[in-house]
């Protein structure tokens, strides 16, 4: 095992008994669960060099692509602040430079001119439903990148409820990734898809949640 991912695991383990980050039983179920699982998402990443994590909760999979990928520029961001600040000790403790956290609402920060349709790749693990994520992603990729979004088994009834959106977000679905873990059956997806064309001003909307097309 790659010596800084053994090292995340520690700080992680750490931070976690103090803001409750995630589930973690053992060191082996959290390899398995969580580590195994952001690392599925780096072969869609290509020649990509600037990625965000959106919505990264304890770093994940933010921090391991980091680790994973050094030639790569990761934004993180959250909007809960205790997770912010544990990331930022995490990374800290790891000496990564190639991660930058940013704690806002994303619907806020992908109306700032700095992070507007700027990004290469989109990554998104356990986000919002996907018509309210494609919004939200949107507002962050440039026309031809790419949105790595995580799904549960439920995929299917998410896309055909997100036509619309695709539609409207110029968002194109590339692909489906069929996945399992080390040790478990569950059936595991990553949905893949293309911006096509620039997002219209207006996008994303606050309470965007609420406002499903």
């Amino acid at each position: 095992m790659n010596k800084k991912i053994e090292q995340f695991i520690e700080i992680f383990a750490q931070e976690n008994q103090k803001h409750n980050l995630c589930k973690f039983d053992t060191k082996e179920a959290f390899m398995s669960r969580h580590i195994m699982d952001s690392f599925e998402s780096g072969q869609f990443l290509g020649g990509a060099k600037k990625v965000m994590d959106l919505g990264t909760g304890g770093g994940l999979p933010g921090v391991v692509l980091a680790i994973q990928y050094p030639d790569k520029n990761l934004t993180l961001v959250d909007s809960t602040h205790k997770k912010c600040a544990s990331i930022g000790l995490m990374i800290d403790y790891l000496e990564l430079t190639n991660i930058t956290v940013i704690c806002e609402r994303a619907e806020n920060l992908a109306h700032n001119p700095i992070h507007r349709e700027k990004y290469d790749v989109v990554v998104a693990r356990a986000l919002a439903p996907l018509p309210v994520l494609l919004e939200y992603a949107s507002g962050f990729i440039h026309t031809g990148g790419t949105l790595i979004a995580y799904k549960g088994p439920k995929y299917m009834e998410e896309l055909e409820q997100s036509k619309r959106e695709m539609a409207e977000f110029e968002m194109e679905m590339e692909k489906i990734h069929h996945y399992k873990l080390p040790n478990d059956e569950i059936d595991r997806v990553i949905l893949i898809f293309k911006k096509t064309k620039q997002l219209k001003d207006i996008y994303p909307r606050q309470n965007a949640k609420k406002k499903i097309l």
